[in-house]
């Protein structure tokens, strides 16, 4: 073999070599098979050239082996009554409190999403989670405001320093006094250093913001018994959402939007790829129309029973 065949043949190795290295990897439906869910988006994301399309194949395929599922609860104007009185009826003439439980299956995914809007006729209808401070808002409580403590930039001696050089401190406060103070000689010489002023904020204790707000901070309670995010042969998340009665209009939509997400795809072999992902992320949304008639509450509950609703047939 001449030497010009074997340059040639050298060459025609490193270049196969190369496209190896930077092929695409295993395909898409050998990932899925293998249930690699979460190489599966990285690579739809970073490889494909339709992310858009390959990315909702994968999540097509997580939908099947995940089986999404969502329950929400509207808690009835007259309970809200009877347990709260008089600002259960405040709140409930304003908002509807909404218990949300999304489950999945175990998957190989890194994190997984779930959104619920209501959509009204004039656009989504604005929600906020059922926090203390919104609760108490809404019943006409008042949570305690933090105590405020301000300390002032003063001076303190350093002991290290006096204990290395004793001398010199008293001398640097013998200038110093003769100053007036006007001079830092000290802290110019180490043995006084500056302390910059300070900010301390002391949050109401519980007892405090209970008898300020005994109504929000039951409901605040029991809203945080309600909520949970839990693993076990899945996940399972559960919320509680606060949502404006005079927004939802006899043809609102339900709206659920939920994500499977993969992070770091970037971070194998780096160098090698041509496109930087931090995370890959698949989205899906099925909306669901209100049953008409009645108020809202009752409207949520007719559509869910008492059991979880699977997102896709």
């Amino acid at each position: 073999m001449t030497g010009r065949v074997r340059r040639r043949v050298r060459c025609l190795g490193g270049s196969v070599l190369l496209v190896a290295a930077l092929g695409c990897g295993p395909p898409l439906r050998r990932l899925t098979e293998q249930r690699a869910y979460d190489q599966a988006l990285c690579a739809a994301s970073e490889r494909s050239r339709d992310p858009a399309h390959d990315l909702e194949w994968v999540a097509g395929r997580l939908d099947a082996d995940a089986r999404p599922r969502l329950h929400l609860y509207a808690v009835p104007r007259e309970e809200l009554e009877r347990s709260l009185g008089e600002a259960g009826r405040r709140l409930a003439e304003q908002v509807v409190l909404v218990r949300a439980v999304v489950a999945i299956d175990g998957v190989q995914i890194d994190d997984f999403g779930v959104r619920v809007a209501l959509l009204g006729e004039q656009g989504p209808v604005p929600s906020q989670p059922a926090s203390l401070e919104a609760i108490a808002s809404l019943v006409g409580e008042t949570i305690p405001e933090d105590e405020v403590q301000r300390i002032e930039s003063r001076r303190e001696l350093v002991p290290e320093r006096f204990a290395r050089r004793p001398l010199m401190g008293v001398v640097a406060g013998v200038f110093e006094a003769s100053t007036l103070f006007i001079v830092p000689v000290t802290e110019i010489t180490g043995h006084t250093r500056r302390r910059p002023e300070q900010t301390i904020r002391t949050p109401p204790s519980e007892d405090e913001v209970v008898a300020a707000a005994p109504v929000a901070s039951l409901l605040a309670s029991e809203v945080q018994r309600w909520s949970h995010v839990e693993y076990g042969d899945g996940k399972e998340i559960s919320s509680v959402w606060l949502w404006p009665r005079s927004l939802a209009t006899e043809s609102a939509t339900l709206v659920v939007e939920w994500s499977y997400a993969a992070h770091g795809c970037a971070g194998r072999k780096p160098a090698m790829r041509r496109y930087m992902l931090d995370t890959a992320e698949a989205v899906r949304t099925v909306s669901w129309p209100l049953p008409p008639g009645g108020e809202l509450e009752s409207r949520i509950n007719a559509l869910f029973g008492d059991r979880m609703q699977p997102l896709l047939p």
